[in-house]
């Protein structure tokens, strides 16, 4: 009976070789897809975060012009969007209201985010349950569009009792 060994069994030789071969390039993709995965997880959770705080930012400085009674700040820094679909009449009562009735803002608590990045463009939509200066409080809700490197108000909407109320 004649034993086997490599030297004798070039076949088996070779097979363990292409096993080999396709084992390594087996576990090389798969690190790379891994790789590839925890970069865009990262790179998305990195996103959100930036996105959070941009939207608390733009909050922050709607409420400013809002405190400043800048209604005209607000209608001419808003996107076309927002231009083409409320008369700058409309959006100035709907500030002019908001000052008159519920008092300027003085407490944004956000309640909810969403970020949705397209080929169109990236918008951020802030919810708020905001605190007004005359004992009066909304639930706002900000979306902005980035346009030329830059975010811009494209609506804007108010719930608020004490708004209809007064």
């Amino acid at each position: 009976m004649q034993e086997l060994s490599e030297s004798s069994c070039p076949r088996v030789k070779n097979e363990a070789g292409r096993a080999f071969q396709a084992t390594f390039v087996l576990v090389l993709g798969l690190f790379f897809m891994c790789a590839v995965i925890s970069g865009c997880f990262g790179g998305c959770f990195s996103t959100l975060a930036n996105g959070v705080q941009q939207a608390e930012t733009l909050a922050a400085q709607m409420h400013q012009k809002m405190t400043n009674s800048d209604v005209a700040g607000i209608y001419d820094g808003a996107d076309q969007r927002y231009r083409d679909a409320v008369t700058r009449q409309k959006s100035d009562a709907l500030f002019s209201a908001v000052g008159s009735k519920l008092g300027v803002p003085q407490d944004c608590k956000q309640q909810g985010f969403f970020i949705n990045a397209t080929t169109s463009g990236t918008t951020l939509r802030l919810v708020c349950q905001t605190t007004f200066s005359k004992n009066a409080t909304g639930t706002e809700t900000f979306v902005w569009i980035k346009s030329s490197d830059q975010f811009r108000l494209l609506s804007y909407n108010i719930q608020s009792e004490e708004l209809i109320e007064r």
